[in-house]
């Protein structure tokens, strides 16, 4: 499940990086009119795909796409405003989408995952938000209770005897 989360993460930041050189490369490609339409789709390209290839861009790229999706009418870019309002709606809509799979991760619900590989023994996973002790401080997450292997006694000490067996004796 948690490696279908980063799949998905890792496509739609792939997604964002082509949206980025999308907008970057439109005015050539579209033979855009305006310098001042050209310069925002430089400027916004240039970040959304800058913000793509960083971690823990989504609020970030949400305000750029917020930008990119206003700005025709802010800056009155009448001639070049449907591919910067595409763009922009593309943009905050796979934001929202990654936001979205995020959320139950950043709430500190259980995030376990099942497929990895390794006893489940070594993995501790947080499954609740850290609760306020008497005091009223925090200690952390709570991890989940994972059942300890008994480990074999030592069967031996530096004489040849077992420890158990000296111990046992010593009480006697």
């Amino acid at each position: 499940m948690l490696a279908q989360r980063y799949r998905a993460a890792a496509l739609i930041d792939v997604i964002n990086l082509l949206l980025g050189m999308l907008l970057f490369f439109a005015p050539w490609m579209f033979g855009f009119v305006s310098t001042l339409a050209s310069e925002n789709a430089w400027l916004s390209g240039a970040l959304i795909s800058l913000l793509a290839t960083t971690a823990g861009e989504q609020r970030l790229n949400l305000l750029v796409g917020l930008w990119v999706v206003v700005s025709p009418w802010l800056l009155g870019l009448h001639a070049e405003m449907h591919i910067h309002f595409i763009v922009g709606l593309l943009l905050v809509a796979l934001v929202l989408f990654e936001l979205w799979l995020n959320v139950d991760v950043e709430d500190g619900e259980a995030i376990a995952d099942l497929d990895a590989p390794g006893p489940s023994a070594v993995r501790a996973h947080v499954v609740a938000a850290p609760e306020p002790n008497r005091r009223g401080s925090f200690f952390g997450p709570k991890r989940a209770a994972v059942p300890l292997r008994h480990l074999p006694r030592p069967t031996s000490t530096t004489n040849g005897a077992s420890r158990t067996r000296a111990v046992e004796e010593r009480a006697a």
